[in-house]
């Protein structure tokens, strides 16, 4: 075995950690040299391997945790930028990617920190390598402007990653009070060692690695596999010797962005951040971004999503005549929280809700009681699951959650709302473009068509508010494949009233 790999045993048993085995041999026990081979070529091809029905995909936030494994993913992304520059060495992007993946493994980072600097800058690198991306202009100042998206969808992974107990577990052994504002130091402190000198001596520890690699591949593995990890090991070294008189170029352009992306996460902790311990504390309730759950969407679509043409409630393009004591919900509206939102019904009227009307409103933790969206008792009792929930008032998963519900009785002298289906929506990413799904054009879609109320939540008496109920759904992040949401205190079914000191 290659110096730095470990035992064919040893291997076994963290490839444990993750959710299928390598092959079928690794599945009876009976894995072989020219197993483990076949499964490294795979990894250092990453996304470039064109049939991985026999490898692991060795991805997830938790990888730079694992003994061994994490060596040869380190690898793996040095390579994928390696091919990139190979492609073309004048491309400013794919030099700024390399840079984001040898700073992600300086030794200053230790193992925690190194997995979040992995989680936050992984979506970030893939977009350095977008073909797309080399026809955006680089002036070295725009590198977090174009990024920005990818970075928000890092924060989108880092938040998940850092609720994972293992994680939980090491911040506490390592006594951090505030994880965010410890991983916005750390980013400064490699800012301010970042030199050519710093990040040619990473390269070179993973080239080492990667000759171990391709030794190892080459001896066991099929002749023509060996032949292409030797082309992959020349790939790689011909850009460690243009690395030389390039990354100069590109440390101070990066030098910047990391103090940007500090700042960012700076006001994540501001926003996010409350170091509670058995104390109730809504922020460790997490809602999912809107990239995290397109993605999720992409990978294993739910039963609440459709795949169609178009939208079958199409919303409103013009807001109504707002009239006299009902909501201004149009977009001159003085309110943020109804301006504009005329565009959430497929149709609407003005309504006079009498005395005695029983609102519902599903909502999830950190979800305001007195917020804006609701529907009649009749509505909700037909809902049968949260997929119907989600479905017919086409709610995102970044939106609200869901969990939890409240009542609302309408008091004396009446409520004065708009009704009316509610629109379709479509999934878009976070920077608006709209994901197609096919080659016809087709859509994700949430139907729409639920008779929603909107109302002004200046107009709710607090006293009228119930008391939370759970849903018969649970707490759920609304992506598929995941487990249940993990919170501290929950369920607490505590109000959560707009305008009340935190």
């Amino acid at each position: 075995m290659p110096d730095f790999l470990p035992s064919k045993k040893e291997l076994t048993n963290a490839l444990a950690w993750f959710t299928a085995p390598v092959n079928d041999a690794i599945k009876k026990g009976q894995e072989t040299a020219a197993d483990i081979a076949e499964w490294l070529w795979v990894v250092l091809q990453g996304d470039f391997a064109k049939d991985q029905t026999t490898a692991q995909i060795v991805t997830g936030t938790v990888i730079s945790m694992i003994p061994f494994v994490d060596q040869v993913c380190d690898v793996r992304d040095l390579c994928a930028n390696a091919t990139k520059i190979k492609e073309d060495s004048n491309n400013p992007w794919a030099w700024v990617g390399l840079i984001l993946t040898l700073i992600g493994l300086f030794p200053v980072l230790g193992s925690l920190f190194k997995g979040i600097f992995k989680v936050i800058l992984a979506p970030i690198r893939r977009f350095m390598l977008k073909p797309a991306t080399k026809g955006l202009k680089f002036t070295g100042g725009n590198i977090y402007k174009f990024a920005e998206p990818a970075i928000e969808s890092g924060i989108t992974e880092l938040n998940k990653f850092l609720a994972r107990p293992a994680v939980k577990k090491a911040i506490k052994n390592a006594k951090i009070t505030n994880i965010y504002k410890a991983t916005a130091s750390k980013i400064r402190e490699v800012k301010g060692i970042l030199t050519k000198q710093a990040l040619l001596s990473v390269f070179d520890q993973l080239v080492g690695y990667l000759r171990d690699t391709v030794k190892f591949i080459d001896k066991y593995a099929s002749k023509a596999i060996g032949e292409k990890a030797r082309q992959m090991l020349q790939t790689v070294i011909d850009v460690r010797n243009l690395a030389n008189q390039k990354l100069g170029e590109f440390l101070k352009p990066v030098q910047e962005f990391l103090e940007r992306l500090a700042v960012r996460i700076e006001k994540e902790s501001d926003q996010a951040f409350k170091a509670t311990t058995n104390v109730k504390n809504i922020h460790n309730f997490k809602k999912v971004g809107t990239d995290a759950e397109l993605k999720s969407v992409l990978n294993n679509k739910p039963n609440w999503v459709d795949i169609a043409a178009k939208e079958k409630y199409t919303a409103l393009k013009k807001s109504p005549k707002i009239l006299e004591g009902y909501p201004d919900i149009s977009n001159s509206s003085n309110s943020y929280a109804l301006k504009g939102k005329f565009d959430t019904f497929h149709d609407l009227e003005p309504i006079d809700l009498p005395e005695g009307t029983i609102l519902y409103r599903v909502l999830d933790p950190s979800s305001y009681d007195n917020s804006i969206c609701w529907m009649r008792e009749s509505e909700y009792k037909k809902l049968k699951s949260k997929a119907d929930w989600r479905r017919y008032f086409a709610v995102f998963a970044s939106w609200n959650h869901n969990g939890e519900m409240v009542k609302y009785r309408v008091p004396k002298g009446g409520l004065k709302v708009w009704e009316g289906p509610a629109a379709s929506q479509t999934f878009k990413n976070s920077a608006g473009k709209v994901e197609k799904v096919n080659s016809k054009g087709e859509i994700f879609v949430l139907e729409g068509g639920g008779m929603q109320i909107v109302l002004d939540p200046k107009d709710l008496v607090r006293a009228n508010i119930s008391k939370r109920e759970a849903t018969p759904w649970g707490y759920d992040s609304g992506l598929i494949g995941e487990a249940r949401t993990i919170m501290v205190g929950v369920p607490r079914l505590e109000q959560n009233w707009y305008g009340d000191k935190k």
